[in-house]
């Protein structure tokens, strides 16, 4: 498990109000000091913390749930007690309660230009929307070599499709792990006219994670239908199982994994726009009709949470009109959509980049995102606060002076997770 973290947010949740806590309040050691004789970690673990280690170990767990994902990665490695503690499931569990409570909003961003000179591709940073700082994620920049991405966190984790293979990332604590290669049932000659995408989900009942992997042939079948294949990996596990293949095309607005499901935006056999529900428990699909005023096309069309409600965003009249429509589907049992118009100042782009297309994206904090798709000069993304209808301008700093000495592509969205300390052994 790598140790690098951003260090921004709060960690696993706010201090105390009698001060900030930290390590050092904790009195855990962090490593040898210069003015102390030189003793084994280990030692400095047991030894200055002796006091905290005689605490119950729910106590001990409460307070370390508190601090950053940073920190607990360097204690980690400090002493096998800490370990013990910060490597089991319930305690991940934990930090992630603390993390879903948190205020401050951590995006994933990545950006196409200038990596070096004489070299032009893909980056990704870590970005703290409170100071608009962005740290570098190296290990991502190893990894994916594709700016096609439109994904979703699920609990501060994501899953990506690079060639045939299908990758699981923590992003706080920067572990990548590739998950078994798999292929679809299907004849061969229908592999060259193939496509595959992978979606994370999580049943909150069983508290498994299972990614659901996805083949769509361009070929057509007998009934003129879209020739899918679908497998799951519950992780976990080692293999991939077939599944029965469900209504979906490939998907143009995105997933969200909401209420034990995985929702896609996708076409049915008519060529329709609807949702498409994957229930992550039982592995059966359902479809899920778009509201009532939603506009049947293609593109500007995407799915997120909003609220912790599914929500269709379409934003074809953006930058005309300076509008969106947001359908919240406020009773999702019954299907109760509620539209609720979204309509920006005039003024919301004056002022900045000139870009022809804005990409839309959300937060926890019920803001929409609004992110330029190209910029020259500067990056920066847009959020609006749809309870306060206000608008306000968040500027990125610490990005690479080479990425900013051309044009630069923003390749999605902010995509916003939240800290998780949960090893991808254990899931």
């Amino acid at each position: 498990m790598a140790v690098q973290d951003d260090g921004g947010g709060c960690g696993g949740g706010e201090p105390p109000s009698g001060g900030a806590l930290d390590a050092e309040s904790l009195r855990i050691p962090l490593g040898p000091t210069e003015k102390q004789p030189r003793r084994t970690r280990e030692e400095e673990a047991t030894g200055e913390n002796a006091g905290l280690t005689e605490l119950p170990t729910e106590i001990i767990s409460n307070i370390l749930s508190l601090l950053p994902v940073k920190t607990l990665l360097r204690i980690r490695s400090v002493s096998k007690g800490w370990r013990s503690i910060i490597d089991h499931r319930s305690f991940a569990d934990l930090v992630l309660a603390q993390s879903l409570g948190c205020s401050d909003v951590t995006s994933l961003i990545s950006i196409v230009g200038n990596i070096e000179p004489t070299h032009f591709g893909c980056r990704f940073f870590s970005l703290d929307h409170q100071t608009g700082f962005a740290v570098p994620l190296g290990q991502l920049d190893q990894t994916i070599n594709s700016t096609r991405l439109d994904w979703q966190s699920v609990n501060g984790l994501i899953c990506f499709d690079v060639g045939d293979l299908t990758y699981l990332c923590n992003i706080s604590t920067r572990e990548v792990r590739a998950l078994p290669p798999a292929g679809p049932d299907l004849p061969v000659h229908l592999h060259r006219v193939m496509h595959s995408f992978s979606a994370l989900g999580f049943d909150p009942v069983t508290r498994r994670y299972k990614v659901m992997k996805t083949w769509v042939s361009n070929a057509l079948n007998r009934m003129a239908g879209v020739i899918t294949a679908n497998k799951i990996l519950t992780l976990g596990t080692n293999s991939w199982r077939k599944i029965d293949s469900g209504p979906i095309d490939f998907p143009c607005g995105g997933s969200v994994c909401i209420n034990g499901s995985i929702h896609f935006l996708t076409l049915d056999l008519m060529s329709n726009k609807v949702i498409v529900a994957f229930d992550v428990e039982t592995e059966k699909f359902r479809t899920l009709a778009l509201p009532d005023g939603a506009l049947n096309q293609l593109h500007k069309t995407k799915l997120i949470e909003f609220g912790g409600c599914l929500t269709v965003l379409d934003y074809e009249h953006l930058e005309e009109e300076n509008t969106i429509s947001m359908y919240v589907l406020e009773d999702y049992k019954n299907r109760v959509w509620m539209e609720r118009p979204i309509v920006l100042p005039r003024s919301w782009k004056e002022d900045l980049s000139r870009s022809e297309r804005f990409l839309v994206g959300s937060v926890r904090a019920e803001e929409i995102l609004l992110a330029p798709r190209v910029t020259a000069g500067e990056v920066y993304f847009l959020s609006y606060d749809v309870e306060k209808k206000t608008l306000k301008k968040v500027q990125v700093h610490g990005l690479p002076l080479s990425l900013l000495r051309s044009p630069v592509i923003i390749a999605c969205a902010p995509i916003e997770y939240v800290h998780s300390i949960l090893a991808l052994s254990e899931v």
